[in-house]
């Protein structure tokens, strides 16, 4: 048998849970995230967010605990895992020797018993993969693609929060963008004043501060709407203002040497997407193996042959999942190095922006160079600075995707 039984029932126990009425459901929301809370806190013994606050430790818990879609697939996970399969083999015995027991009775009594019959081959079709354990097998693919799909929602949060870091930064930059064109507006009219520069020269700084203010609240605008969803995914209320914690520092990041092969393996192992397309290439085999039993003689020799190229198209395509697999992870592999090389040169360049303020403050200190020669030096330090958070935003994204990857299979 296939997966058919499996993935009927998933989708009657995810019917039943979205359809409670709403008390039920509040009810059950109430006590599957009090308990999946407390796991999660005497498992990783890390204090809450303040409210009103999300922190990158706390994220992946709170997004199993909070998110509503998490939590009806780990509902629907822990239906699948309480299944009794030995009561359920007793009570399939039972049904079918109530069957066998009716339709002796009706054979005695000279009626007809064949719907009996029907229902009896269909039981106990479901009885004897249940004996040699498809069904099990089955439900625990199940289990698998759930658990797979809670995963990709954390990764996705994950992804979210390093965005969102960035985007902060970059309102942060923009501001001190504006910030600069004030001074060099201020410059410029006084200049415009004194003949030395033209109105057309101060209009154009004027466009230029006008374009980034048009920017920052586009800018805002955004960052609000990310917000919100970051916030449905950790299950609070959307208003899209949250404050984000810091993220965690070079060296502080539980981050390890990656051996490739070795890792390559590991992620083959956990990926779902590998797991069902050989599940897949299996009822291609099933279904290769009943065309040559059902389709012979010449007549039905176009049926076979069509059976027979489905089969090769299923090979083919299972062999390309594995390929695409190893190619992407490959990828990811290679950027490990090029981003943390770029981490390397942003700091290098920033170490540089370091000296150089130094050198302008004790100018300034001096009187050898203006106040806006300071400034300008600051703003490039600053700037440096944003460049280098930038590059190692990279690299941890890099870094977590990668730990997905060669941990739950994601790619």
């Amino acid at each position: 048998m296939r997966r058919t039984f499996a993935l009927l029932l998933a989708a009657v126990m995810a019917a039943g849970t979205l359809t409670l009425p709403a008390t039920a459901a509040e009810s059950q929301k109430e006590e599957l995230a009090g308990s999946t809370s407390q796991e999660v806190q005497e498992e990783t013994k890390l204090p809450p967010d303040p409210e009103g606050t999300v922190t990158w430790a706390n994220l992946d818990s709170r997004i199993r605990s909070g998110s509503l879609s998490a939590r009806v697939l780990s509902a629907n996970i822990s239906g699948i895992e309480g299944i009794d399969y030995d009561m359920m083999y007793e009570d399939l015995r039972r049904q079918l020797n109530d069957i066998a027991n009716a339709q002796w009775y009706i054979t005695m009594m000279g009626g007809d018993d064949s719907s009996l019959a029907n229902a009896y081959d269909s039981l106990r079709d479901t009885f004897d993969d249940l004996k040699d354990g498809e069904v099990q097998a089955d439900n625990a693919d199940v289990v698998w693609q759930l658990n797979s799909t809670v995963d990709q929602m954390v990764a996705a949060g994950e992804t979210l929060y390093i965005t969102l870091v960035g985007m902060e930064q970059q309102a942060a930059d923009g501001q001190r963008s504006l910030a600069a064109l004030d001074r060099s507006l201020e410059e410029l009219r006084l200049r415009q004043q004194l003949g030395q520069v033209s109105k057309q020269t101060v209009t154009e700084v004027e466009a230029q501060r006008t374009q980034v203010v048009s920017q920052l609240r586009t800018l805002g605008t955004t960052l609000t709407t990310y917000k919100a969803q970051l916030q449905t995914l950790i299950g609070v209320e959307p208003t899209g203002e949250i404050s984000l914690g810091a993220l965690p520092i070079q060296g502080e990041d539980g981050w390890t040497a990656p051996d490739y092969e070795a890792d390559l393996a590991s992620a083959k192992t956990a990926s779902w997407t590998l797991r069902n397309a050989e599940k897949t290439l299996e009822d291609a085999k099933e279904d290769w193996d009943d065309a040559q039993s059902d389709y012979r003689g010449p007549r039905k020799k176009y049926l076979l042959q069509a059976a027979e190229h489905t089969w090769e198209a299923a090979q083919l395509t299972c062999q390309s999942a594995f390929q695409e697999f190893e190619t992407s992870f490959r990828a990811l592999y290679d950027s490990l190095a090029d981003k943390e090389n770029t981490l390397n040169s942003k700091l290098s360049a920033l170490a540089w922006q370091q000296t150089v303020l130094e050198t302008t403050q004790k100018r300034y200190d001096l009187g050898q160079v203006s106040k806006m020669k300071l400034l300008a030096a600051q703003d490039e330090l600053a700037a440096a600075q944003s460049a280098a958070d930038g590059a190692w935003r990279d690299l941890l994204s890099a870094r977590t995707s990668y730990r997905w990857a060669v941990e739950q299979g994601l790619m």
